[in-house]
């Protein structure tokens, strides 16, 4: 099975979205207890988890310490879920720098992309306009082909984590 894989620069919070994601797909509880003390991400964690009976849809987060190696892992993938830190202004350029580098790859066309807006529950948190203007998100979509969806999320508090994951299911029912 192609995994989706899970990018965002260090601090994004993608270990507490995959967190998120795990404890409501075993529970199927929208508010799960989760531990959000997380450690930075060093390498590569591997979750699996079961879409229906026959498959598993398998997710592989690659630290943000290991961003020269990433287009190493999108190869034979399903798709991308690229997590942003919404609140830190002082890194969003970079983020969108590194987003834009990963699209600009020829093994990621036609892959669907999430661009997920993480920690909307943060007091700082950058205005939408700041960040469709610093993400450019509509060319991006454009130079996607449409492939790439925008979800708003708070990995602490579970909000649209529901959603980040009825996206990666659909993803597997398009291969």
């Amino acid at each position: 099975t192609s995994p989706v894989v899970v990018l965002g620069i260090g601090g994004s919070g993608k270990s507490l979205v995959l967190r998120r994601l795990l404890a409501l797909h075993k529970t199927a509880n929208l508010d799960p207890h989760v531990d959000a003390d997380v450690v930075p991400s060093v390498g590569v964690d591997i979750n699996t988890f079961p879409i229906d009976k026959n498959r598993n849809m398998v997710c592989k987060e690659v630290g943000g310490a290991m961003m020269p190696l990433w287009p190493m892992y999108l190869k034979d993938c399903a798709g991308i879920v690229y997590v942003v830190d919404a609140s830190d202004s002082f890194q969003l350029g970079a983020s969108a720098a590194a987003l834009r580098h990963i699209l600009s790859l020829p093994a990621i066309r036609g892959k669907p992309v999430l661009l997920v807006l993480n920690k909307s529950d943060a007091p700082c948190l950058v205005s939408m306009e700041d960040l469709e203007a610093t993400f450019d998100i509509d060319s991006l979509r454009e130079e996607t082909g449409d492939t790439m969806v925008v979800i708003k999320t708070s990995a602490l508090s579970g909000e649209n984590i529901a959603k980040v994951l009825g996206w990666m299911k659909s993803i597997y029912r398009l291969v």
